[in-house]
């Protein structure tokens, strides 16, 4: 068999032949485009990182250059120099000196001149973008602030710097938070001597501001950390001041990135750091006045860090993957394109072949799978092609009926008959399906015969006409119905000896209704005759003989209507419809209170009951409940009747309950037996036969009925029906 081709396979090998060596060496060039490219960026982002940190030292520089030439400048206008016009020079002198200057620098917030002993003798500060000048009766002692006892022990020309940290008022850190550098310098006399403290209130956020405008996406986040590694300027506001703010003890890079943290402890001037993605570029600078003696509460060293994320990174280097990407799947597809064509242009001659290959062995396996027998012959009837069903079938070998007539699977007698058949059939050929109603046999090699049934398709080819024969093996359904046409005649033959029993028992039950009844009235009737006309002449035993004779007859004649009520109930046919079973229910009770209107029974009788059953049934059903109830409660002396429902697990049920005798559990299972009774006759008469009956109404509905009691605490009686509910 030549090897088979399928065309996708084909095409798909050309294909990736053609396409995988140009998708690789377009990817590869691609990729090593994007990694150029984003070293590329990657390079140019870290530079200006680099050239954003000397920025921002710088700024410092400036801005704390700033503060010192501002400072010196204030401290000499200051200076207590007599003069004509003021032989006792005053540092509140130079009021107007430090409101002019307040003016023209808003980068401070408040300016300050205490004399000797810390007295402040004159404070300009800045209140709503106005210049307000503090009177005297506010002017305060600030001799115990560090600050102002650190500026006193310096010489006139040296300046002092505080830490950058909050402004506190009067113990409190002032709201909104107000970053502040202190910076006190003496103010000397004529003689060279300290003759007071200048002390500058430099605002911190004007700072701060200058080193947010700095932030770039491209370069990335300024951070501005103390000595101690809190931050002054952090990632979000939430994270800075940490070192006076309660609760935020926690807030540092010290503590959070302590990677970071031991790389900027290190003495340098400029360094990087990447770390988990993130690339990190760092200095510090150290702004602490040379000249200044405190080495405890100075501005000290500070750490300027420039934080660019891997979200950042990725943003930049994103629309250059993007776009590369997109040229990569241009001339992905653009190859494929290319290569489809080639590779199809390559497989164009595999095409035909491989589809009659294909299209071969799919009908090849299809034959096989088949569970009937199939055999194909051609207009001529000789056999072309069968399948192992028909060699099983048959027991022939395949190459004993390739080539021969169809007819030798047929009995001899049928053979001269199918070939006019079959001749017919190639005239005017149509599909036949199996199981047409021909009861057909046929014929294995050793000459056994067997049914079968046949299914007949024409196949039309280019080049010829071809029948294609499906033939099944039926001999086990022929069997299988001959059983069943013997059993419907069995059951047709017992439902007529049936028929003929229902009769004989619909006689029986006339002659009882009608034959024994006769007797028995005739003996109650002449027994009431002979003990009322020898009334005077009996005696109380002889009197005692009569009566037992008619309570005998009253009773047989009771047991003969119960017997027949029985005999209707199996035999009654069931209509089916809504009852109102509370209805019936009250109905048999009010029935009860006029035979024996003496009796005071309390009864409850659930409203709305209703059932899906037939009338007559039920009324029987119920008329034998309510009674038993009312004869069971006749010894008790509160005597009490329910009817109503109540769910069991998940079903809703009817119960009948009453306080009556009860029964023993232990003879429950008797409880429905005809003529089985749980009690003495003399104690509560009657013939055993009424719950039998209700049990067989059950079964005729495809009901359900139990019973659970205490004796001599009453029983209940359930019943399980299906319940009617109310329709919307």
């Amino acid at each position: 068999m030549p090897t088979k081709i399928k065309p996708r396979q084909s095409v798909g090998y050309y294909f990736l032949v053609i396409w995988i060596p140009l998708v690789i060496i377009a990817l590869l060039a691609i990729a090593l485009l994007i990694r150029s490219n984003i070293e590329a960026r990657t390079i140019v982002a870290h530079t200006e990182q680099r050239a954003q940190i000397q920025n921002a030292v710088q700024l410092l520089e400036n801005s704390i250059g700033g503060i010192r030439s501002d400072a010196l400048y204030l401290a000499t206008l200051a200076r207590l120099v007599p003069s004509p016009t003021r032989p006792q020079p005053a540092l509140a002198d130079n009021t107007h000196a430090l409101v002019s200057f307040m003016q023209f620098n808003p980068q401070y917030d408040q300016l300050r001149l205490l004399d000797a002993q810390g007295l402040e003798q004159v404070r300009v500060e800045r209140q709503n973008d106005r210049v307000v000048i503090k009177p005297a009766q506010q002017l305060q002692n600030k001799a115990q602030r560090y600050y102002v006892q650190a500026g006193l022990r310096l010489e006139p020309g040296q300046l002092y710097f505080s830490p950058f940290d909050l402004n506190v008022e009067h113990g409190e850190i002032e709201r909104p938070l107000n970053p502040t550098i202190r910076v006190a310098t003496p103010v000397a006399n004529e003689r060279g001597e300290t003759a007071g403290l200048l002390v500058m209130n430099y605002r911190g956020a004007a700072l701060l501001e200058a080193m947010a405008a700095l932030d770039s996406p491209r370069t990335g986040q300024l951070w501005l950390v103390n000595q101690n590694g809190y931050w002054l300027k952090g990632p979000t506001p939430e994270q800075e001041w940490g070192f006076m703010l309660p609760g935020l003890e926690a807030q540092s890079l010290a503590k959070q990135n302590i990677t970071l943290w031991s790389r900027l402890i290190q003495p340098t001037q400029l360094g990087e750091l990447v770390d988990e993605g993130a690339h990190y570029s760092f200095a510090s600078i150290d702004l602490m006045p040379s000249e200044s003696p405190n080495f405890e509460q100075e501005l000290g060293l500070l750490h300027v860090v420039s934080h660019l994320s891997v979200e950042q990174l990725d943003a930049l280097t994103g629309p250059l993957k993007t776009g590369l990407l997109q040229a990569g799947a241009l001339i992905v597809l653009l190859s494929a394109g290319l290569a489809y064509l080639l590779a199809r242009s390559l497989a164009q001659r595999w095409h035909t072949e491989s589809s009659l290959q294909d299209s071969e062995a799919k009908f090849r396996a299809m034959i096989e799978a088949a569970p009937d027998a199939i055999i194909i012959t051609d207009t001529d009837g000789t056999i072309v092609l069968l399948n192992e069903q028909a060699i099983r079938l048959f027991e022939y070998t395949q190459l004993e009926l390739l080539g021969q007539k169809v007819e030798v699977l047929l009995p001899e007698e049928l053979r001269k008959g199918h070939i006019q058949h079959r001749q017919g059939y190639v005239s005017a050929p149509r599909p036949r399906l199996m199981g047409s109603g021909l009861r057909l046999q046929a014929k294995r090699k050793d000459g056994s015969e067997l049914p079968v049934e046949v299914s007949l398709s024409p196949i039309r080819t280019p080049s010829e006409t071809l029948v294609f024969c499906a033939i099944r093996d039926v001999t086990e359904r022929r069997e299988t119905e001959d059983k069943i046409k013997h059993l419907n005649n069995g059951l047709t033959a017992q439902n007529n000896e049936l028929q003929v029993v229902n009769r004989e028992l619909e006689a029986f039950s006339y002659s009882v209704s009608h034959d024994l009844r006769a007797p028995l009235r005739a003996i109650d009737g002449f027994s009431q005759i002979l003990s009322t006309s020898l009334s005077d002449k009996l005696d109380e035993q002889e009197a005692d003989y009569f009566n037992r004779i008619r309570k005998a007859a009253q009773k047989m004649s009771k047991l003969i209507d119960d017997l027949l009520l029985l005999a209707r109930v199996s035999r009654a046919d069931v209509l089916s419809a809504e009852v109102n079973l509370s209805s019936l229910a009250e109905s048999a009770v009010q029935n009860l209170r006029e035979l024996q209107p003496e009796r005071e029974i309390e009864v409850q009788i659930q409203q709305g009951i209703r059932v899906e059953g037939d009338l007559a049934l039920l009324q029987v059903t119920v008329q034998n409940l309510i009674g038993n109830a009312w004869k069971f409660t006749g010894k008790t002396e509160h005597p009490q009747i329910q009817v109503g429902t109540e769910m069991q697990g998940e079903e809703e049920v009817i119960f009948f309950r009453d306080n009556g005798a009860g029964f023993d559990m232990n003879y429950a299972d008797k409880l429905f037996v005809p003529f089985q009774r749980l009690h003495s006759g003399n104690d509560f008469p009657g013939s055993g036969v009424g719950l039998a009956t209700i049990e067989r109404i059950m079964a005729k509905l495809h009901g359900r009925i139990w019973a659970t009691s205490i004796t001599g605490q009453g029983a209940t009686f359930f019943l399980k029906l299906k319940l009617v509910r109310d329709r919307p």
